[in-house]
């Protein structure tokens, strides 16, 4: 455990993957950017939100399946497929001229593939890592806030060069080939034990793990809130197209460093105890986001945001994984867990565009998103202190 080429290999793979699905919906803003003001522009930034949070819904709410596949022993088969349905949802979005279209290919069809990925990537590590688990998984995490910078800038610029189809077209060859490589390296360890699915009531017996679930569905419900509607905040404070656009990469970039640091120290002192705190944190952050109305200003709270919300997508896993004795459970457990999460990330972002007021002020505008959002993160930090406690309280029967 805890090392060794195939070990590592492992984290590669699930940096591709994490690149190729929360990479992919970090750099979310880019599409609903440019839906918003070319392609669908009779249609309102919440319902546009709605492809999107179908996209991460699906992602995660297919992973009970999924994880019961896994712990099954179908590793290379969830890939292979999941890959494929990917990369022709991101061809048919190239495609795409109507907002059913785009609904299905992008939303639904990128969705399922990207919720065939996800439970593996997380789910692999725990067989391969023990005293490092969290920062395997951290360094894996690592993955979506390099791809949502790579994939926003790349998308951006070649929207301007050659336009909407190709550049979609160009990133579909790009995630092609991490998932190739996925493909080639990602195993399940030799020995694993294949499991029968997971039951319901196995799972709601373990009031810790029911709380964290609660807690990961309002951390799924608020996060992606800013990565959703920063650029079209920017647009309207009238901040030009192209400097309002880089506000997405900057949140992307600092959100880099609390993946890896926030997982590094989980592993001395325990993930719930930093959970918390980049709940709190993050949560303030949304409060005070709609004072930003300045260029600078905004530039700041954007960087600090990403910084301070990074560990709200590295930590969870792992600390489901931690949460579970019987590590052949592992991807079952994590795929219950994303199920239900999944909800929250459905209905979170449209919500937040429904809050805006059309007509008003920008700052009065926006004030009912980012309120919504820091209210769902109080949330989540309420129901991670309360895993907590039950997590020492056990501890102390034991």
């Amino acid at each position: 455990m805890d090392g060794g080429l195939t070990a590592w290999l492992q984290v590669l793979g699930s940096w591709l993957i994490f690149a190729n699905t929360w990479g992919l919906t970090s750099s979310y803003g880019v599409f609903e950017a440019h839906y918003s003001t070319v392609l669908l522009t009779d249609y309102t930034p919440s319902a546009i939100a709605w492809i999107g949070s179908v996209q991460l819904f699906l992602m995660m709410a297919i992973g009970l399946p999924v994880g019961s596949i896994m712990d099954r022993g179908r590793l290379r088969l969830l890939v292979v497929a999941g890959s494929c349905l990917q990369v022709l949802g991101m061809l048919m979005t190239s495609l795409c001229t109507a907002y059913w279209q785009v609904f299905l290919a992008q939303g639904v069809c990128v969705g399922i593939g990207s919720g065939m990925l996800v439970v593996p990537s997380v789910a692999v590590l725990p067989l391969y890592f023990s005293a490092k688990r969290m920062l395997a998984t951290g360094i894996a995490a690592t993955g979506s806030s390099l791809a949502g910078i790579i994939y926003s800038i790349m998308l951006r610029r070649l929207i301007v060069r050659i336009g909407f189809p190709w550049a979609v077209r160009v990133l579909a060859l790009v995630m092609l080939a991490g998932s190739l490589t996925c493909a080639a390296v990602m195993r399940l360890r030799p020995g694993h034990a294949k499991r029968a699915p997971l039951q319901w009531r196995k799972f709601t017996s373990d009031s810790c793990l029911v709380s964290f679930t609660a807690a990961f569905t309002a951390m799924m419900a608020s996060v992606y809130i800013p990565f959703f509607y920063v650029e079209d905040y920017a647009l309207d404070l009238a901040i030009d197209k192209d400097t309002s656009f880089y506000l997405l990469s900057i949140m992307n970039a600092t959100s880099l460093f609390s993946r890896i640091g926030s997982n590094w120290l989980a592993d001395r002192w325990g993930g719930l105890p930093l959970a918390l705190l980049g709940c709190i944190a993050t949560s303030l952050i949304l409060f005070f986001w709609r004072f930003a109305t300045t260029l600078p200003a905004l530039v700041v709270i954007v960087a600090i945001y990403g910084f301070v919300s990074g560990s709200i997508v590295s930590l969870p896993p792992a600390i489901i994984a931690n949460l579970t004795d019987d590590v052949s459970e592992v991807g079952a457990r994590i795929g219950v867990a994303y199920t239900v999460a999944a909800v929250g990330a459905l209905i979170g972002n449209p919500i937040a565009g429904a809050a805006r007021r059309f007509g008003q002020s920008v700052q009065v505008e926006y004030q009912g998103t980012w309120v919504f959002g820091a209210a769902v993160m109080v949330v989540a930090a309420g129901f991670v202190g309360l895993t907590l406690w039950l997590r020492r309280v056990a501890a102390s029967c034991k």
